[in-house]
């Protein structure tokens, strides 16, 4: 049996994805920095990126699973740097905001979110800025991290093998 290089760089992906979800609500419980629309969308494309690099692990072959799994993380990873980099942006002019919006309204009333409300519900202001970590917004870091899972995407991707005659 032949080992596929992707496996451990999707193991990463997964690792950092479910690392920003942990840091998101543990700076929201710790320090009360609670978040808002484009911070909960940002939230929801980690777990996708991090059920896409899940998927990629057990289906590290090449085959429809794993493409499929492939375009997920695709999905999440370019869905979250845009609203990431529109969160920035936001923050950058202050002028434009989400506030109470039919955005928070709608994202608070999804089913799911009352069984961990701590994680689902907006209840912040997109314009609110929080003191920077190591001189950069919550934003920026988000950003950052979905840019590190776009490597690491593409490095797995890659390093795909197909696999003659294994099981």
């Amino acid at each position: 049996m032949q080992y596929s290089f992707s496996k451990p760089w999707a193991c990463f992906g997964l690792v950092i994805s479910l690392g920003a979800l942990a840091a998101a609500l543990f700076l929201q419980i710790s320090k009360e920095w609670f978040p808002c629309p484009l911070c909960i969308i940002q939230r929801y494309a980690y777990l996708v990126t991090a059920l896409g690099f899940l998927g990629i692990c057990f289906f590290s072959r090449k085959g429809v699973l794993s493409t499929l799994f492939v375009l997920l993380t695709l999905t999440g990873f370019l869905a979250g740097a845009g609203v990431a980099f529109y969160h920035v942006w936001v923050l950058a002019n202050p002028a434009q905001t989400c506030g109470v919006d039919p955005l928070q309204n709608t994202l608070n009333a999804l089913p799911w979110v009352q069984y961990w409300p701590d994680m689902f519900v907006a209840d912040g202001l997109c314009t609110d800025e929080y003191p920077p970590l190591l001189g950069l917004s919550l934003p920026m870091w988000s950003g950052l991290g979905f840019l590190a899972l776009g490597v690491v995407l593409w490095v797995a991707v890659r390093t795909r093998r197909k696999i003659k005659g294994s099981w």
